[in-house]
């Protein structure tokens, strides 16, 4: 008998030392991590407009100046090959490649915007990835962090695109460029507006939001020591025997629950230190305050009766 109790507690031993990470609200996004999605969201919105506008600002005013010079040399170029130029899977690097002959761009600067524009394919095609870190599910952390060819998000990419349309039209205009005029940037002017206002409210919360994070986690790191109490080893917060497997605290889990709030432990100290979700932790502490508070009557260990704990190696 004393055997397999030494037994039972070194595997009860082994589960403490490989607990899972506690989500406290249960899959449910904070307040921060929602303002940085939307951050982030409505970044790639306006990172798809610029990138697709500069390859077009790119191509057509390529196909304009040559046409142009088509005219000026009297050369006999029909609107058919033109077409066929602007048709070209190839039609970008054409134009970069004429954009640097001429002078309008150097090569850094070519391969800079080709990497640009090429940040309108890595949202698109992987829209799960620029976001997965934000997850408050440590496993979906830890998996995209060692993801093959991982796409993150690049914060710095919406100012690059529009710095590179501003330079890109600057350029155009000192080397007698032909620029095209069009209605898009009317069409979608409002919508960048508003987007924009959002992003910079967005970035005003968020430091804040941070802030507040920080000041929570040093607050609850404070509560999570229990050295020097009563609540240690086998009458620790997270010894097995005080919850059913995965479901509901055990008559003695209880008891220590109520002991921790006994201690003045906040329900998000208890979260950690149980293993339960906030709104459990937060439930516990009602039915602890129900029952008298600080003065209530306590249980002794010893007159709890023990319940069997099914364990999933057991079975």
């Amino acid at each position: 008998m004393a055997t397999y109790d030494r037994r039972s507690r070194r595997r009860m031993e082994q589960r403490l030392a490989l607990a899972h990470y506690t989500d406290p609200l249960c899959g449910h996004l904070p307040e921060l991590e929602r303002c940085m999605i939307r951050h982030r969201a409505l970044q790639m919105i306006l990172i798809l407009y610029h990138a697709e506008e500069l390859k077009r600002d790119v191509i057509n005013s390529v196909a304009a100046q040559e046409k142009l010079r088509r005219a000026l040399d009297n050369q006999s170029g029909s609107p058919a090959e033109s077409t066929e130029l602007l048709k070209d899977r190839q039609k970008q690097k054409r134009a970069f490649d004429t954009l640097v002959r001429d002078g309008v761009l150097t090569a850094d600067e070519r391969k800079r915007m080709v990497n640009l524009i090429g940040q309108r394919n890595s949202i698109a095609h992987h829209l799960d990835q620029v976001t997965a870190d934000l997850s408050t599910d440590k496993s979906i952390r830890n998996w995209v962090s060692h993801y093959p060819n991982r796409q993150s998000h690049d914060y710095q990419a919406l100012d690059q695109l529009r710095a590179a349309r501003r330079l890109l039209s600057e350029r155009m205009v000192s080397k007698h460029y032909i620029i095209e005029l069009s209605v898009r940037p009317l069409f979608f002017n409002a919508t960048e507006k508003a987007l924009t206002a959002d992003l910079k409210a967005l970035e005003s919360r968020i430091p804040k939001l941070l802030r507040n994070r920080r000041d929570d986690i040093r607050a609850v790191n404070d509560e999570l020591s229990l050295e020097g109490t009563e609540l240690t080893g086998t009458f620790g917060p997270g010894w097995p025997e005080n919850r059913y497997g995965q479901g509901r605290l055990t008559p003695r889990g209880i008891e220590i629950c109520y002991r921790l709030f006994d201690m003045g432990k906040s329900p998000m100290a208890v979260v950690h230190l149980m293993n339960l979700s906030l709104s459990s932790a937060r439930w516990r502490q009602r039915l602890w305050t129900k029952a008298g508070g600080p003065r209530r009557i306590r249980r002794d260990f010893a007159d709890i009766a023990n319940v069997r704990v099914r364990h999933r190696c057991d079975d």
